[in-house]
């Protein structure tokens, strides 16, 4: 009897580390391979195409001839954010993401007028910083924090291209 419970104990834990552990672990580094930004319902990918279509119309547009790129980089205004595209041959990428206002999160939960307590309790302490600047890098995207008396004043992610 005691010998039956000892390997169905041992059975149980391998089936808990093959499965359970192995399907978090793969899902966590599927969803940790770039920063992403939730926008009604539509994940906006840093480096990966703009479908202006799938978030509305902006309030405003702006474009200037691209530094980096050939074409023009574009400036989109939203009611909460500012987003900038690059060009890619004939593919508008998402650049950059800056908030405008504390009535958008990242998708973490935090927003401008956060703690930097906040900021470290969703994010960890694996930021480089560089005075008043927090920034988390994933592969080629950074989430940048601007810190001014214990307080967020500045939420932008951009893409390193």
């Amino acid at each position: 009897m005691k010998k039956t419970i000892n390997i169905f104990i041992a059975i149980f834990i391998i089936i808990l580390l093959t499965t359970g552990c192995g399907e978090n672990k793969n899902k966590e580094s599927k969803e940790n391979t770039t920063y992403t930004f939730s926008y009604n319902n539509k994940n906006l990918v840093l480096g990966e195409e703009f479908k202006k279509e799938e978030i509305g119309e902006p309030l405003d547009y702006s474009e200037v001839a691209s530094c980096a790129f050939e074409g023009l980089d574009k400036t989109y205004t939203y009611e909460h954010f500012e987003l900038t595209t690059f060009p890619d041959g004939e593919k508008d990428k998402i650049y950059s993401i800056y908030f405008l206002d504390n009535e958008i999160t990242t998708n973490e939960g935090i927003k401008i007028g956060d703690t930097k307590e906040d900021l470290i309790s969703k994010y960890g302490d694996n930021y480089q910083q560089e005075d008043n600047l927090y920034a988390y890098k994933i592969d080629k995207t950074s989430l940048k924090f601007i810190i001014e008396d214990n307080s967020i004043i500045s939420i932008e992610y951009s893409y390193d291209a």
